[in-house]
């Protein structure tokens, strides 16, 4: 759905040995309203955003488990259901909180990118990335999670130079030469954006 040209390209070559036709389209969502600000108080930031939402089903995205946490942990404290999701919770516990989420039973689910892949839950009205993403080609795939259903949908992505630092440190640990080049043309795509 998202794929940039270079995933494109290799999926044509494994699936289909260079054989199958490559269809890019578009990716405009007139339903979804998109913000951008730099991350100055992100708890203040997180309440304005949500303060008329009360209710409502969205996704916040963050880099790092102990950030999601965090965040889940203040919008608790805030009287705001939200459950956190990432790959360091035991296996029934992410099942749990996705299901959760789902069946409306939680109104928003924090999480890294381990969230989202098979995801089609229609009543999305919002996603946060409490965080800068690592690709344009996440952002729009992590974003179109909002509004599925066609109804208006907001989407707010909170940045800071610290973000940038952040990723570097993940491409750092990368220990593939050809993963680290690619992630690092990512960040500098979103980063220019």
């Amino acid at each position: 759905a998202t794929a940039d040209r270079a995933t494109r390209e290799d999926i044509a070559a494994k699936l289909f040995r260079n054989n199958g036709r490559i269809i890019v389209h578009g990716f405009h969502r007139p339903n979804l309203r998109l913000g951008v600000a730099e991350k100055s108080n992100w708890k203040a930031q997180l309440s304005a955003f949500l303060e008329d939402k009360t209710g409502q089903s969205g996704i916040v995205y963050c880099l790092s488990r102990k950030y999601t946490e965090e965040v889940a942990t203040y919008l608790n404290d805030k009287g705001i259901s939200a459950l956190p999701y990432h790959a360091g919770l035991d296996t029934e516990v992410r099942i749990a909180n996705q299901d959760l989420f789902n069946r409306d039973e939680a109104d928003i689910i924090v999480a890294t990118i381990a969230f989202g892949m098979g995801i089609d839950k229609s009543n999305v009205r919002f996603v946060i990335h409490a965080d800068l993403p690592r690709s344009v080609e996440g952002y729009y795939q992590e974003t179109g999670r909002a509004g599925r259903d066609g109804l208006h949908a907001d989407c707010l992505l909170l940045y800071s130079t610290g973000d940038i630092s952040k990723i570097r440190y993940h491409i750092d640990r990368m220990k593939k030469k050809g993963e680290r080049e690619r992630a690092e043309r990512n960040l500098q795509r979103i980063v220019t954006l």
